[in-house]
């Protein structure tokens, strides 16, 4: 479900009137649908509130399962990108559901299941790259969700472009603090593909006979090619 899904008519009668005091049936009419279809799209008033958020995990799992197209830092920071555009897509819309949040405690109840599935949908989305420390994998996935719920308050409480960047940033941020987790093994260094464990092979070639001192320039002169110094 998009957020448009959640008809902003009926988020706002929710606000004026008071959760309890409005009905299915009060609802329904915002937005524009019978009881029936209303109770088959959402199930609840509070189903309603809450409708884009399966969509929006599912899109934390669809955007952490393209890591094999480059690093998985950067999915990671798509996954929280992408779940910071769809909640504030709407402005109204999002503020609108902020005050019924702040307002309501079965709904801020709900939004800690939400919260706690979002932090889910991370964990299980990079459990295979925490695989020999799925404590680590908690704690990234934990943080990373923190990191976007704090800028997410931030722009709720001032649109604008700042906290976007901002959470882009701290993302990548905490990303580099676990990167020898985050980083894929297995990968070709800079030495390219025949470097060893101890670094890459020099070959030099010298004359037969050449002495001693001919067969160290040699030596020198490769080192110095391959840009390792010339210390031999």
């Amino acid at each position: 479900m998009t957020t448009s899904s959640i008809p902003v008519d009926a988020l706002r009668l929710l606000v004026t009137q008071g959760f309890d005091a409005t009905s299915v049936d009060e609802l329904a009419t915002a937005a524009g649908m019978s009881r029936s279809t209303f109770f088959r799209r959402f199930g609840s008033k509070e189903g309603m509130v809450f409708a884009d958020m399966e969509r929006v995990i599912d899109s934390v799992s669809e955007r952490l399962g393209e890591r094999g197209r480059g690093p998985t830092a950067d999915a990671v920071v798509r996954a929280a990108l992408g779940v910071f555009d769809h909640l504030t897509a709407d402005a109204e819309r999002a503020e609108l559901r902020h005050q019924l949040l702040s307002a309501v405690p079965a709904l801020r109840d709900r939004e800690l299941v939400s919260t706690h599935r979002f932090e889910s949908a991370f964990r299980h989305g990079l459990a295979e790259i925490f695989e020999r420390d799925p404590s680590t994998g908690i704690a990234y996935s934990a943080a990373v969700v923190g990191v976007h719920n704090y800028h997410l308050r931030r722009w709720l409480a001032a649109p604008g472009p700042a906290p976007r960047a901002a959470l882009e940033a701290d993302v990548r941020r905490l990303s580099e603090r676990y990167a020898d987790a985050l980083s894929p093994t297995g990968t070709t260094t800079s030495a390219g593909p025949n470097a060893q464990a101890g670094g890459a092979v020099v070959v030099a070639v010298a004359d037969a006979g050449a002495d001693e001192s001919a067969i160290l320039d040699a030596v020198r002169a490769q080192l110095r090619a391959h840009g390792r110094g010339a210390s031999a």
